[in-house]
């Protein structure tokens, strides 16, 4: 079954009303213990595709590279340790993702900072990645043409956002059906994947286990059962995370596909 839904890997972006007037959606996925731990998973699912994709196309050893909506540094390690740029610079809107940040990559420096914004702190820079950061802002395409002004000429942007989600049927799948239905309400794009394929690139999936798919899922459903402002899903979500914690319980059964679009887009 092929579906769209939503993971995603740090803030990176601004909360509120002011981010509201800047086409800039709230995000629904948190910044505490239980965030890092759902991202810890999710970098270690990403990174036999993102570290390929960051060695072919980031030149090693650039003067600098900025991580944008860094989150707690996973996606910042990753760049560090496959382009080994002299400077690193990573951005989150989140305080206590830079916090967590500063302490997985000390050799980077870090900022509080809305990547919607331009200038970037530390730009221009001749290598900027943003994976799964996209889907928070109302028009990635625009963004994308932000991002590439801080570029050096001759510099590079690597994009990695979602192009759709092939889930099994069941709870896997009613979860994206919830997702889709919050990030809309908070005034996302939901996958940008399909909103970059005019610049190209390539389209590759991340496939997990259904077990660790449901573990993923689950801190979310969990931090909506906590929030008093989505009481309405209550319901709908006690079922879900119930459904959700069988899935991750058992191993087998068909695995979960994230589809992810790459996109290099040069200066």
């Amino acid at each position: 079954m092929r579906r769209v839904g939503a993971v995603t890997t740090g803030t990176g972006v601004r909360r509120g009303a002011d981010a509201t007037l800047r086409g800039v959606a709230d995000y629904s996925f948190g910044d505490d213990d239980p965030a890092l731990e759902r991202l810890r998973l999710v970098a270690a699912a990403y990174a036999p595709v993102s570290g390929p994709f960051l060695a072919a196309h980031a030149p090693g050893g650039a003067a600098r590279a900025l991580d944008l909506g860094c989150g707690p540094g996973f996606s910042t390690e990753l760049l560090a340790e496959r382009c080994a740029p002299q400077t690193l610079v990573g951005l989150d809107a989140s305080p206590a993702f830079v916090e967590a940040a500063r302490a997985r990559v000390p050799q980077a420096r870090f900022e509080i900072h809305d990547v919607a914004a331009v200038p970037l702190p530390g730009a221009p820079a001749e290598v900027i990645y943003a994976r799964l950061v996209l889907a928070h802002l109302a028009d990635p395409l625009a963004t994308v043409e932000r991002w590439r002004g801080e570029l050096v000429a001759g510099g590079v942007l690597l994009v990695e956002d979602l192009e759709s989600i092939e889930a099994p049927p069941g709870p896997l799948s009613d979860y994206e059906d919830l997702v889709a239905d919050v990030v809309r309400a908070s005034g996302g794009v939901l996958y940008a994947g399909p909103a970059l394929a005019a610049l190209g690139g390539r389209v590759v999936r991340v496939t997990v286990p259904p077990a660790l798919a449901a573990a993923v899922y689950r801190y979310n459903v969990r931090r909506w059962l906590a929030d008093e402002s989505r009481r309405p899903l209550w319901p709908r979500l006690a079922v879900l995370d119930a459904a959700l914690a069988g899935t991750a319980a058992h191993d087998g059964g068909p695995g979960l596909s994230w589809v992810v679009r790459q996109v290099v887009v040069g200066r």
